[in-house]
């Protein structure tokens, strides 16, 4: 292959409108986070660029301990793995070790989605990204909704997820509009997503007391 001849000026010029694009496509997801009905107009750019990077800052956050578990457990194995002599049979203690820390980061990856889906609202209803990792309080929002509820809730996503992924996955076969059909469809599942996790956390929200009986 000639890697020469391929345009990496331009692909990294595409790459890197995209991650800034990205930005104001997260700062509307949360206008939708706060509860704006009808859907938000796109106006303020400045406000969208800026609660984009903050929503981005809240999620980095959420898997930040995934990130660094993640990394020694590559690191350790890396390092084992130049260190021992192919003719030597692999350590297994350090190979447990390894596999104990893939599951720590599997059980910290659950808990960053359970937790950052309700932190994300959180963040967007607060205005502080404080308060999007505040485990206490979305704690809280989940037993006020109660657990069984909330992975109901989220099981009933990952389905509709799937149901999507399937017709893009067929959409995106029909010759010449195949990839028109996937592009209009993938910003209308991007709304019902935030919408769809909006209404979760609402769940969790205190309800207002019913007005008293008057005689």
């Amino acid at each position: 292959m000639n890697w020469g001849a391929i345009p990496w000026g331009w692909i990294a010029l595409l790459a890197g409108l995209g991650f800034i694009l990205s930005f104001f496509i997260s700062g509307y997801v949360v206008r939708i986070y706060r509860g704006a009905k009808p859907a938000p107009d796109l106006t303020r750019w400045t406000d969208l660029f800026i609660d984009g990077v903050k929503l981005a800052i809240v999620w980095l956050l959420w898997f930040l301990p995934v990130f660094i578990i993640m990394t020694a457990a590559c690191a350790i194995a890396f390092v084992s793995f130049l260190s021992t002599p192919s003719t030597t049979a692999p350590n297994l203690t350090l190979l447990l070790f390894v596999l104990l820390l893939l599951l720590v980061v599997f059980v910290l990856f659950v808990i960053a989605v359970l937790l950052g889906i309700l932190g994300a609202v959180r963040f967007a209803r607060m205005r502080s990204i404080r308060e999007g990792i505040r485990i206490s309080a979305i704690l809280t929002s989940i037993r006020t909704m109660g657990w069984l509820s909330y992975i109901l809730l989220l099981i009933a996503f990952v389905i509709a997820a799937v149901v999507y992924m399937v017709i893009t996955g067929i959409l995106s076969f029909i010759p010449y509009i195949g990839w028109v059909l996937v592009l209009i469809l993938n910003p209308v599942f991007m709304i019902f997503t935030a919408r769809y996790f909006t209404l979760v956390y609402d769940q969790g929200e205190p309800q207002p007391a019913p007005p008293a009986m008057t005689e």
